[in-house]
């Protein structure tokens, strides 16, 4: 049965440390934080420990709080009001600071409570014993406590009945957090999946009214600075009349069907855009489009690529050197590397011009510099922003330059957008650019001539 206590009861107390370093208190904030469960609903779980601890300290009063970094949260409680305090207030905030319980037998003869709210105030505690919830090594996030408003003390056994109660505290925490987590995990796995049926449904609906266009963004020769043909871009137009691009229908360009279908719509518009222009006198030099694993694979009833473009290039009267194939190493590393080699290979010998697309931003680009057939790397934009302020990465962007020099192949640089990148990227010796600097994706209408 608990007793009254004395004042060698009151001198023993567990003085708590000071407080850890600010790197550990942030950690101990995130974990906190990641858990997800201060404000949550009441636990039966954590209810019945505090019960258990009440009935097994005789005190009137329990709680298992968390402390975040203002405020003391009373997870779960027994003979007291309010949904928690100031954290400078906290008794637990003593308790969070060592891994071993702290007891205070009479907060009126301990002159770092005597003045608390809360035994100065309503609740008039003067009795607290509290074990630290330590949700793993060093990161302590609350207690499971009993307090009383008589001076107190409490045997061995009880103390360690308190740990073990926090133990189980933690433990019922960690169940709380798999379940925050799983919940997360399935809500974003369900907005992505929301999403994806948004995207597919928008663009089987731009298929077939029509709501499909191209941009297309100029690329310059570095020797000449003369423009020597364009890319042509993907993009949506809104009923509204607003443009957005592929982020909006990404998943549309990954189902393998749909895919396919968006291919041969990109190809088709830019060979007959390209006829157009031919038969307009316009200088424009060729058209290179994007092509998706989905187009190479040959399928009964269907042309496979290699077919496809050399058909449509060939009922327009189109020469081969207008339009370019540009291929991504994610499209290589699709597991159908030798097929779709060879259909590169065929479309090279039908005279059209192939590029390797992003090139540098894939962990196999080197291994496919000597293994597939091309014509033209497309440095990633990434480098050339790099490049600037990175002599590493400069050094990356030369080294690409001359490996494709010395294997006969001829360098895009993408995403060029200053004066300075333009300079550079001719100081080693790259042949082509392509970005804002010279000109933004645009619609036909928007493009000039000159």
């Amino acid at each position: 049965m608990p007793q009254s206590a004395t004042y060698d009861d009151i001198t023993a107390t567990t003085v708590a440390q000071p407080q850890g370093s600010s790197t550990e208190e942030g950690a101990r904030l995130k974990r906190l934080n990641e858990l997800g469960i201060v404000l949550n609903n009441p636990d039966p779980v954590l209810d019945a420990l505090v019960d258990a601890a009440c009935l097994a300290a005789g005190t009137p009063i329990g709680l298992v709080t968390l402390l975040d970094s203002d405020r003391q949260w009373f997870k779960s409680k027994r003979g007291i009001e309010g949904e928690g305090s100031f954290r400078a207030d906290a008794f637990c905030d003593h308790t969070i600071r060592s891994p071993r319980p702290f007891v205070v037998p009479d907060a009126l003869r301990d002159r770092r409570f005597a003045d608390n709210p809360f035994v100065t105030g309503n609740n008039k505690i003067r009795f607290y014993a509290g074990a630290p919830l330590e949700i793993e090594s060093g990161l302590r996030l609350g207690s499971l406590c009993v307090l009383d408003r008589v001076p107190r003390r409490l045997s061995a056994g009880i103390h360690g009945l308190l740990e073990r109660l926090a133990r189980c505290a933690v433990e019922r925490l960690l169940q709380h957090e798999d379940q925050y987590l799983l919940s997360r995990i399935n809500t974003l796995q369900l907005d992505r999946s929301k999403a994806d049926r948004t995207a597919l449904a928008l663009a089987e609906a731009a298929l077939a009214q029509g709501s499909f266009m191209l941009h297309y963004q100029p690329k310059i020769a570095f020797d000449t600075g003369r423009r020597v043909g364009f890319e042509a871009l993907l993009r949506l137009k809104k009923p509204d009349g607003s443009v957005v691009g592929p982020s909006v229908f990404a998943a549309a360009l990954e189902e393998p069907s749909l895919s396919r279908r968006i291919g041969s719509y990109v190809l088709q518009s830019a060979v007959a855009q390209a006829k157009a222009w031919e038969l307009a006198g316009i200088d424009f030099g060729h058209i290179a489009i994007n092509v998706s694993s989905s187009q190479f694979i040959e399928l009964p009833g269907h042309p496979c690529l290699a077919d496809e473009v050399i058909g449509a290039t060939r009922s327009f009267e189109l020469s081969p050197l207008r339009i370019q194939i540009e291929v991504t190493e994610g499209v290589m590393l699709t597991g159908q590397g030798g097929n779709i080699g060879a259909q590169l290979e065929a479309l090279r010998a039908a005279g059209f011009i192939v590029a390797f697309d992003d090139f540098g931003t894939g962990y196999a680009s080197l291994v496919h510099l000597k293994g597939l057939p091309y014509d033209q790397i497309k440095i990633d934009g990434s480098f050339v922003r790099a490049m600037m302020g990175s002599s590493a990465d400069q050094a990356i962007v030369k080294a690409i330059v001359d490996m494709a020099k010395a294997l006969g192949k001829r360098v895009v640089a993408e995403g060029v957008e200053t004066i300075a990148e333009h300079h550079a990227l001719r100081a080693l010796g790259c042949h082509y650019g392509q970005g804002y600097l010279f000109g933004r994706p645009a619609g036909v209408a928007d493009l000039q001539f000159s």
